[in-house]
């Protein structure tokens, strides 16, 4: 359900990643030829540049060989199977090996928090970037649910399940504006967005059901028994397409540019 939950995500989200993709293509000012996605997973972000630049070939990039399965059949599937090269590859390890040129454009969409040295993934990004490329680093900015309870009757209960997952680290979120900077990356523009998911579409009421039945586990120590069993209820309903439940999840987008100048910045990994 992993596979379908981040194909929902974009299809929800299509709004926010058309959003970034413009936010880089006015950054470059130019067409880009060649193109890397860093942790691809199933190929969301892969087929959008792919679709939104007709002349770039795209390198993506996963550690999960059958999320490039997925992303292949994908990208055939698009019609623009002949422009995306796969590679089975950890971002933890020496990934800039795996691509045959610098590139114009590198796409980081819900990835960078993953890797154990961020830093070192930065400055690997710098370095396989040519001068006046451009990083693109996407990340959850936290969510919410409505109504409060859910749904269910138990008033509060949406928030309850909310600060839950916070104290288990969910959804996962990271702030990369100095970090970009530290990895000698400027201008470095910060873009918020959020899109909307609600029950009341299959779409968004699937997205749902599976977000919270994989959540509910991490949190059934945190919930009371009564919690809990309207927790179970709130899953059925939203099966049975009898939920109006709706969430807004946050996005935050960042684009940052190695400088045409890099004489004075050193330090970058290849």
């Amino acid at each position: 359900d992993m596979a379908e939950l981040l194909d929902l995500d974009a299809t929800l989200g299509a709004t926010v990643l058309a959003d970034a993709l413009d936010a880089a293509a006015a950054v470059l000012g130019t067409e880009p030829r060649s193109i890397v996605d860093l942790g691809a997973g199933t190929g969301t972000g892969t087929l959008a540049l792919a679709g939104r630049f007709p002349e770039a070939h795209v390198h993506s990039l996963d550690a999960t060989a059958s999320m490039l399965d997925h992303l292949t059949a994908s990208a055939q599937t698009a019609g623009v199977g002949d422009r995306v090269t796969t590679h089975l590859t950890d971002l933890d390890g020496d990934w800039p090996a795996v691509l045959p040129e610098q590139v114009d454009l590198a796409w980081a969409a819900l990835s960078l928090h993953h890797v154990s040295d961020p830093a070192r993934v930065l400055r690997q990004a710098y370095g396989a970037l040519r001068p006046g490329g451009v990083l693109v680093v996407t990340e959850m900015s936290g969510a919410r649910f409505e109504p409060s309870d859910l749904g269910s009757a138990r008033d509060g209960l949406g928030d309850r399940v909310t600060a839950a997952l916070a104290a288990h680290g969910y959804p996962v979120t990271a702030e990369w504006t100095t970090a970009l900077g530290e990895a000698c990356f400027a201008p470095v523009e910060r873009h918020e967005m959020s899109f909307e998911a609600s029950a009341t579409t299959a779409e968004g009421a699937r997205y749902l059901a599976i977000q919270l039945s994989r959540n509910r586990d991490r949190i059934a120590d945190d919930l009371s028994a009564d919690d809990l069993a309207a927790l179970d209820a709130v899953i059925l309903a939203l099966g049975a397409g009898s939920s109006e439940v709706r969430t807004v999840s946050g996005r935050v987008v960042w684009v940052a540019v190695r400088p045409l100048d890099t004489m004075t910045h050193e330090g970058a990994d290849r």
